[in-house]
This record gives structure tokens, sequence and C-alpha cells, in this order.
């Protein structure tokens, strides 16, 4: 009789694969995970009308179902007929209707992330899987968050449908058409507001870790500006999209005042004795942490300062990124001013605490020789603080 042999995944663990890490797919946990205290899962091809799931709570066991979204029960009940039998997948519908709802805020109201109705968004999602399936991870990803209860069932969830949905748009065509290139726009928006979520809120403990997440988050949302590159942007300025590609023209042109708080910072750089390249590279994040703010304080446009947040890291230059990813003292100040504007938002489900936590952490790791550079950014959060006590 043939031995029958067992066939590794081919993509590594959900885990290495969310990282951009190379998996050495060693079973039960690969190697990285070992090293990182992470959790370890693999992602195993299983035929879409085969896949079953498990119950979820909080101890929920993983749902067999990794291989493809289909998911064939409610997180509510056991089902009760075969996969073959439930077209319906109940799961799939809940989190359909969630992105739809008040509570979710990103698609709904005046304050939604892409200035576009939701009902626009989806006619895209249903031409295009990947865009479709990021959406219900995201809105898996609201769940995990707004029911802890349930955490760890709709976190894994969430991973599976991301997983798959990078699977789906990796495996389409990369060439940008005047069919797609909507759809990819807002597949590249929409997956960094999922990392950026992600990153902040289920945050790794060491503000080292925490910086490497945070740069590979910031790397992969810089991806949305080859999507706009040459002539598509001005067929996107012709689309739905037209009022979130307006945030760049906010940005504020290289000879335009700055206000009082960027202006120390940019005045301490220049101080410092940086080559014009990257002093250059460091004026232009000032800049772009000057079009938050301005946004915020503006009477007018202060409905959409949820927006201006989450562009915040397109509109640095991605040479910034490098500079964090080298943990770079002045580079670390000005994402921690960034982290006091994020906590003006903490009530949202994107952010929660994570403004709090950029602070409290960058704070902790450059120590006091950079106390008057973080004044601003730790008088914010004070102040908040005595706002929120009274």
């Amino acid at each position: 009789m043939a031995r029958r042999t067992h066939k590794k995944s081919r993509n590594g663990c959900i885990e290495c694969k969310r990282r951009h890490m190379k998996c050495d797919e060693k079973r039960p946990i690969c190697s990285n995970c070992i090293s990182s205290q992470r959790h370890c899962e693999f992602l195993e091809p299983v035929p879409y009308a085969k896949a079953t799931s498990s119950i979820g709570s909080d101890t929920a066991t993983p749902s067999s179902a990794v291989g493809s979204p289909a998911v064939t029960s409610s997180p509510a009940q056991e089902p009760t007929n075969s996969p073959e039998d439930a077209p319906v997948n109940m799961l799939h519908v809940e989190l359909a209707h969630n992105l739809s709802s008040d509570a979710m805020e990103v698609f709904s109201g005046q304050k939604n992330f892409s200035s576009i109705s939701f009902q626009d968004i989806l006619r895209h999602g249903l031409g295009a899987p990947y865009l479709m399936n990021e959406l219900l991870s995201l809105s898996a990803l609201h769940l995990s968050i707004t029911r802890p209860e349930q955490r760890s069932f709709y976190r894994h969830h969430s991973t599976q449908l991301q997983s798959y949905a990078l699977s789906s748009f990796n495996n389409s065509s990369s060439q940008i058409n005047d069919e797609n290139y909507v759809s990819i726009f807002l597949f590249a928006g929409i997956l960094g507001l999922h990392m950026l979520c992600e990153t902040l809120v289920y945050r790794d403990s060491n503000i080292e870790s925490f910086l490497d997440q945070f740069v590979q988050y910031t790397i992969l949302h810089h991806g949305v500006r080859t999507v706009v590159s040459g002539g598509r942007w001005q067929l996107l300025q012709q689309t739905t999209l037209k009022p979130l590609l307006a945030l760049g023209e906010r940005i504020p042109s290289a000879d335009a005042g700055l206000g009082p708080v960027c202006q120390v910072l940019l005045d301490r750089i220049k101080s410092l004795d940086h080559d014009d390249t990257t002093t250059r590279t460091y004026q232009q994040a000032i800049q772009a942490l000057q079009s938050v703010i301005t946004v915020m304080d503006s009477q007018n446009l202060g409905e959409t300062s949820l927006d201006i947040l989450i562009a915040w890291p397109v509109l640095v230059p991605r040479e910034y990124i490098d500079l964090i990813s080298q943990r770079k003292g002045e580079a670390l100040a000005i994402l921690a001013h960034f982290g006091a504007l994020v906590d003006t938002h903490k009530h949202s489900w994107i952010f929660c605490d994570g403004g709090k936590y950029l602070v409290d952490s960058i704070s902790q790791y450059l120590g006091p020789a950079w106390e008057e550079w973080l004044h601003w950014p730790r008088q914010s959060l004070m102040v908040a603080n005595s706002i929120q006590q009274q």
C-alpha cells in the first residue's frame, strides 16, 4: 500500500503571512511563532461546499474552513443541516449587515472614511471578490473589538477572510484597467485601515515589535499610491472617490506656514546636523502632520477628521517610514505627535487607546533626553484625561 504523506501548506502560517515573514512551516508551531509567542495556524485548502465551522466564543477552537471564505454556521448556534443544504452563510450575512450599521461608523453617516456611500462600495465589491472578502474581514475585526466575549471567534474569521482576500487579489490580474481600478483603490484603502486598526488595537506589548508591525503596515498602505499613479488619478477624480482624493489637496505646500506645534518640531530638526535629504523628509512628514491638525481644528471639516487620521501614514514620505524603522529619535517624536492626535478619537473602535500607547511607549523608549521634544503630545494626553474626568 502506498504510504500517504502530509502535504505542507505552501503559503506558510496565517501569522507569518499577515506579518509578511518567511515561514519555515514547522508543525504544529513554526519557528517565528515560537520566538514571538504568537498563535500559529495554517491554511489548508478545503473545497467550498465541504467547509464547516466551529462554534465561536472566546475559547472556541479554530474553524476547519480556513482554506476558503465559506463558513456555514452562525456564532450563536450549531448548524442543523449539512453544508450542501445550507446555501446561505449566516455569518457572512451578519458581517455584511454589520458593515452598514451605525455602530461600525466607518461606512455610515457623515464620518465614513471614504466619503462615499456604502452602497457604492458594495457595488464595486460585488465585482471584485478580494474587495468583498476584505470588507467582511473588516466587519469581523470590528465585532472582535466590540464583542470581547467572542473576540477569538470573530478575529479568527477576520484573519480567514483577509487571507482569502489577499490570495484572491494576488491570483487576479495585476493589470490595472478601466474595469477594476476603483475596486483596487478601495481594496488598498480598506486593507490599510484594517491593518492600522489591528496594529493599534491588537498591538504587541513590546515597543520594538510594535514599531516593526507599524512599519510593515505603513509600507503596505503606501501601496495605494501605485494605484493612482499616472492617468489613473484623473480617472479616479471623475468617480465617487473624488471627496476622498481631495484629502491630498489639503497638504500644505513646502513654503506654507506651519502652526506653532509643527513649527517647533521643524525648528528642532533644522538645528540638527542632518543632510538636506533627511531634513526634507522630516519636513514633509511634519507638513502631513500639520494637514491633520488643520483639518481637525476646522469647524467645517471637523467631521472628516477620521479620514485624515487614517490618511496620514500615506501622506508621509516613504523615506520617513525608513527612519522609523531605524528608530531615529526625531522620527519617533513625530510619530508621538500623531499618537496624540489619534488619542482625540479614542472613542472610535478603530483606534481605542492606541494613541495613548504611542505617546507613552515612545516617551519611555526615548527617555528623559527627549522630554522637550515630547512636551506637546504628553501635555495633550494630560488635558484630554483631565477633561474626561470632569
